[in-house]
């Protein structure tokens, strides 16, 4: 009976949602072909030895290749066990992926059911994967990995010697650490609410006029939060123009062709498109022609709603700078597009019971790791376009 169950439901979802069924059967043909099986219950897995730094997405994906392909892990991760999942693990139950969910495959056999998974779909996404694989046998939690040697046979320490040996070492760390949180001018004079962006869950903003400082992924995210509240009235104070494209899988698969990843004498094509069927009347919120601010210079924002949000008086989008804190508000500095950071404007208080800080993270030092795996100049590489070490011996 359950496998009648079973194809008359998948019968349904062919009639009722032909793309759907084709994006999930699609996704289950890749993870039958590219997915490597997991080690069998007490495995002596016989390949050298990993340690993993970090249990994020990048850290549990990779340790699932690893022992996969014969290699015995150890994942080391700072946090509790509810770190499990890297950055998605901290942020809040209403944010979710703003590209579409066919680019965010970290591993073959993930399977999403639709195409914007929220945070609870991609933390369980990282559990199932870290279960299904025999991680959790394999994860030291609340540990921090605050030096990395080699001992006298060439061979990996991770702090000491307690932690065994190992032959290699992958640095998953990130680009997210803590929460940014910036004292600005007057601040402490403020009557009313300060939060971080990544923690908003349990907040009220009922009938409340919200600032949220900042102008990347995070306000978009705040300011989803203010509309499901519904918040009084929401401005967004940044400080320069942000590409935002439409939450279309078309769109985002048709951009992410650009194999350079940078500008290229063609990105005026999409850049001007967008001006003119997106933004449309409100074409002063995108980085100007000529500004050095291309589509491919920066990440995009994904939302279809923060336009709308704005066309409909709900929320204001607003260049300037933050000059400082009031009692009721912030004194904010607006500036008109192509005057640049801390250049002239007009300066006017803006009345807030709370304010939102969408200030981003801290990027995640990687002191630990012996300084000769560092040349000359170094700096932290793009971890999403480089994904290969920094040195090889």
């Amino acid at each position: 009976m359950g496998v009648v169950d079973s194809t008359t439901h998948s019968l349904a979802k062919l009639i009722n949602s032909p793309f759907e069924f084709l994006y999930r059967f699609l996704q289950q043909i890749l993870g039958y072909i590219f997915s490597p099986n997991p080690p069998p219950p007490n495995a002596n897995l016989s390949r050298p030895k990993i340690a993993v730094i970090g249990a994020g997405i990048t850290g549990v994906s990779s340790a699932a290749h690893c022992v996969g392909h014969g290699f015995e892990v150890t994942i080391f991760e700072a946090g509790s066990r509810k770190a499990l999942g890297g950055i998605w693990a901290k942020v809040n139950n209403t944010s979710g992926l703003q590209i579409h969910s066919i680019m965010y495959r970290f591993f073959p056999s993930v399977s999403w059911s639709g195409g914007y998974p929220n945070r609870q779909s991609i933390v369980g996404a990282v559990e199932k994967l870290w279960r299904q694989y025999r991680l959790d046998e394999r994860t030291k939690f609340d540990t921090k990995v605050e030096k990395v040697y080699k001992d006298r046979q060439g061979r990996w320490i991770i702090n000491d010697e307690s932690n065994g040996r190992f032959d290699g070492i992958l640095a998953c760390v990130g680009t997210c650490g803590d929460p940014k949180w910036p004292h600005m001018p007057g601040q402490d004079k403020y009557e009313g609410q300060i939060h971080h962006s990544s923690q908003l869950d349990g907040k009220d903003a009922h009938g409340k006029k919200v600032l949220v400082i900042g102008g990347g992924a995070s306000a978009v995210e705040a300011l989803e939060f203010t509309v499901h509240e519904n918040a009084a009235q929401t401005s967004v104070l940044s400080r320069s123009e942000k590409w935002i494209i439409p939450r279309n899988p078309f769109i985002d698969v048709l951009l992410a062709l650009n194999i350079f990843g940078a500008e290229t004498p063609l990105s005026f094509i999409p850049e001007n498109i967008l001006r003119l069927f997106f933004y449309r009347d409100l074409k002063d919120l995108a980085p100007p022609k000529n500004s050095g601010k291309g589509l491919f210079t920066e990440t995009p924002m994904v939302n279809n709603d923060v336009l709308e949000q704005i066309r409909s008086g709900n929320a204001k989008w607003l260049r300037g700078d933050i000059v400082r804190f009031e009692p009721t508000g912030i004194v904010f500095k607006h500036r008109a597009q192509g005057v640049p950071k801390n250049g002239p404007g007009r300066e006017e208080l803006l009345p807030a019971d709370m304010v939102i800080l969408a200030t981003g993270y801290t990027r995640p030092s990687l002191a630990f790791l012996p300084d000769d795996c560092f040349e000359e100049y170094y700096s932290p590489p793009n971890w999403y376009l480089q994904v290969f070490p920094t040195k090889r011996e």
